[in-house]
């Protein structure tokens, strides 16, 4: 019997490979996809329902800064300070009697346009009974009257910079100074400035029956663009006075010793007044309007019913909330802010809780002067609400920081047809695996 070598075992099967046919039903072309993946574009203009605007979120006195400025025909904004009470102490807390030599007051410029020319900072005595209540009108008298004192900025930022360590040690760094007294410091990189106004006695005087309590009011002044924002005590950049005092000890019966002190006051209310004021909500022009901004803060509630389309059928690629301005933003030009759209965790209506998730958030800076068509992307939000069928579909348009500026920003509603609210969305649809 031949067996059969085993160099001929790989050419006979070559030709069965060759020869035999695959009858099998998983054959290419037979389940290959027949169709492609399309991209669409949809404008979606009734999907806003039930929005409107509400007030009253974050007053004046509770912001992160102080808006200040100055543009004739546009605003006129500033600041306050009332500064705590305090003794002029002396040692062992006998009744001797102590002088007031002078005082510093220091106050924090947070935000000013670099763009300003010949800016000067005003600052005004003011009575000391402010509070929340206090409005433009009550302070008008002192307001027009002289200025306490007043420092221009852009001298003292022109001025040599001081880099003496013995003489830096008091001010916390390198500083700039006029011959009038007034100190100025870049602080750190985020260019905030830090101002010292040299006060004498006259200027911040000592009132043993007003327990040494001061006010102060802040305006600006430049050839153009006048703003700037003041820090405040939210923020820890509060104004603060620094009074320097001196007084007599008797060392004995033919001597005595003068003793020099320091007593430091800070800030227990701060505030801005503005005029003129802006609209009230829904009466007159503004009627049927979506507001975002302003002091006390107004914040737009806007409520999307998703379609059934992003649900079932698309996956969204893109969505963008468009919004149309009902006029320009009054402002001074370098009072940019931003508007936030902030989904809720449940429609509550105004009170509703805010989702915490800044990855839902979307986000617009918005320029005074432009009246420009405004674009919010919030696609991870809309694919966030077509998966999730039992998640409230609303948000939350808000101005941040908050009750830090004058200026408001309005939108038309959906109850304006040609301008309402729209969600411009692009998506794809789903694609038919396994459909013959």
């Amino acid at each position: 019997m031949r067996c059969l070598r085993p160099t001929f075992l790989p050419l006979l099967l070559a030709i069965g490979a060759c020869t035999d046919q695959v009858t099998a039903p998983g054959v290419c072309p037979n389940f290959c996809p027949t169709d492609s993946l399309t991209v669409e574009d949809l404008v979606l203009t009734d999907v806003i329902r039930r929005d409107s605007a509400y007030s009253g979120y974050v007053q004046a006195y509770q912001g992160e800064a102080l808006a200040v400025a100055n543009v004739p025909g546009v605003v006129d904004s500033r600041a306050l300070f009332l500064m705590s009470k305090t003794a002029l102490a002396v040692s062992g807390g006998d009744t001797i009697p102590a002088t007031l030599d002078s005082s510093w007051l220091h106050m924090n410029i947070v935000h000013r346009d670099p763009n300003e020319t010949n800016l000067w900072v005003k600052v005004y005595s003011l009575p000391l009974a402010l509070d929340s209540t206090t409005a433009f009108a009550d302070l008008i008298p002192a307001f027009s009257a002289a200025p306490v004192d007043s420092a221009n900025i852009q001298a003292l930022l022109a001025d040599t910079v001081i880099t003496d360590t013995i003489l830096t040690k008091p001010w916390g760094g390198p500083f700039r100074t006029d011959g009038a007294g007034h100190v100025l410091r870049v602080v750190d990189a985020d260019s905030i400035l830090s101002l010292y106004f040299a006060l004498d006695s006259l200027q911040a005087p000592f009132s043993a029956g007003d327990s040494g309590q001061l006010a102060f009011g802040v305006r600006v002044a430049a050839d153009t663009l006048a703003g700037v924002a003041l820090g405040t005590r939210e923020m820890g950049r509060d104004a603060s006075v620094r009074r320097f005092y001196h007084y007599s000890l008797m060392i004995d019966s033919t001597r005595d010793s003068t003793v020099y002190a320091v007593a430091e006051q800070q800030s227990t209310f701060d505030s801005f007044v503005f005029d003129p004021p802006n609209p009230a909500l829904d009466s007159g022009a503004v009627a049927s309007t979506l507001v975002v901004g302003g002091a006390p803060a107004v914040r737009s509630l806007v409520r999307v019913k998703v379609p059934s389309l992003l649900r079932d059928t698309a996956d969204v690629v893109r969505a963008t909330l468009v919004l149309v301005p009902t006029a320009a933003v009054r402002a001074a030009a370098g009072d940019s802010f931003s508007v936030v759209a902030t989904p809720v965790v449940t429609d509550l209506g105004p009170k509703s809780p805010l989702n915490g998730n800044t990855s839902l958030w979307g986000r617009v800076t918005v320029r005074p002067g432009s009246a420009d068509t405004i674009r919010i992307e919030l696609t991870d939000l809309v694919r966030a609400w077509s998966r999730d069928t039992t998640a409230a579909t609303a948000l939350v348009l808000s101005q941040r920081p908050e009750a830090a500026t004058y200026a408001q920003i309005r939108f038309y509603s959906s109850r304006a047809p040609a301008f309402r609210p729209s969600l411009h969305v692009t998506y794809v649809r789903r694609f038919p695996f396994g459909a013959p």
